[in-house]
């Protein structure tokens, strides 16, 4: 990495190269897989490179304009690579590394009372893969679903802010606002776990467009006191929406809608992804340093003893869902699209921490 400042522009260019090899090794013969299961197999080699540079131009002492971009390539986890790396050593077909595009831009004041920074940003991801295995209920036994092409696209602006609006006590705020979608169709591998066929190939996924299960905006706003007798207190409301799950890419396939009137009712419970309720939290924060040298002569370091406490979610909502998924499993026959309900996962009501440091 070189990095050059001069007096009103600073640049930083930077590089990295990488060696990947993976293999998978197999402590036992299955009969099923007897040619492919034991032993080591043939090694996965990538060779990945990145380039990344950045820009700030310094309008003067408080005000600066940047713009940052990278580009890289990344070895496919081992875990996406294997079609069922318990029983055999086969691997998703043309197997190679994932890249990765990012670009930024933005702006930043730092002044004594205000401070301010806003960013606009986009990242696009090409090659990913991935493979799911659960239990299918037409073929009775757990198959592997391997899923290559899976391409995103993240992109958005955030924008925070601190001033300073009164002796010891600021304002904070922050937002982020963004798309995160997928780009591509993706295409499905199928094979099962007692079988050397494949039960499906390149079959294709309808995912272009669903969202990426994250916040797709995100919001706070607090007050934080620092008081000269060296306590603290600050107090956030966090609130959050545009929310999904993780959709099943088995519902997203011409099988899974074959006979189902297109538009219907029964359709779009099949295809559209499920979005989750707005939601928000109340968290608090304080703290206290004791200078232990006033009682203590004895030490010769300034010593500080810390308590700390922390409240979360101090409304006490316990509707939030914080993430989850679609079930993989999915009901060909009937179509009855509840029959296998989704996984959601709750966060905490209200919760806290306390913590006692020394520092020194």
């Amino acid at each position: 990495q070189g990095i050059f400042k001069f007096r009103k522009i600073d640049i930083f260019v930077a590089t990295d190269h990488s060696y990947t090899s993976f293999y998978r090794y197999g402590n036992v013969k299955a009969g099923l897989f007897p040619n492919n299961s034991y032993g080591k197999s043939a090694n996965h080699d990538f060779y990945n490179s990145g380039i990344k540079g950045g820009l700030t131009y310094k309008i003067n002492g408080r005000n600066y304009i940047f713009a940052n971009g990278s580009y890289m390539s990344r070895a496919p986890f081992f875990e996406n690579a294997y079609l069922a790396p318990r029983t055999r050593d086969l691997v998703q077909d043309n197997l190679k590394s994932e890249e990765i595009l990012a670009v930024e831009a933005g702006y930043a004041m730092n002044a004594p009372k205000l401070k301010i920074r806003a960013t606009g940003y986009y990242t696009q991801f090409k090659n990913q893969l991935n493979v799911l295995t659960f239990y299918n209920d037409d073929v009775r036994n757990f198959v592997n679903y391997a899923v290559s092409n899976i391409g995103k696209v993240h992109m958005g602006a955030e924008f925070g802010l601190e001033a300073k609006i009164y002796k010891g006590l600021s304002l904070t705020a922050a937002a982020a606002i963004g798309q995160y979608y997928y780009n591509t169709r993706q295409s499905a591998t199928v094979t099962a776990d007692n079988s050397a066929a494949v039960l499906s190939k390149d079959e294709v996924v309808y995912s272009k467009n669903f969202y990426v299960p994250t916040p797709q905006q995100a919001y706070t706003i607090g007050l934080d006191y620092r008081s000269p007798q060296f306590w603290f207190i600050n107090v956030n409301f966090n609130y959050f929406s545009k929310s999904y799950l993780e959709f099943n890419p088995i519902r997203r396939t011409a099988a899974a809608v074959s006979g189902v009137v297109e538009g219907s009712d029964l359709w779009h419970r099949i295809v559209d992804q499920t979005e989750l309720k707005e939601q928000y939290t109340l968290d608090a924060f304080a703290g206290y340093s004791w200078l232990m040298n006033r009682r203590f002569h004895n030490l010769k370091k300034r010593t500080y003893l810390v308590f700390n406490l922390g409240v979360n979610n101090i409304l006490n909502n316990q509707t939030i869902v914080s993430g989850g998924f679609e079930q993989l499993r999915f009901d060909f026959a009937g179509r009855l699209v509840d029959k296998f309900p989704d996984k959601r996962f709750y966060a905490y009501g209200i919760n806290f921490f306390a913590s006692v440091g020394v520092r020194f």
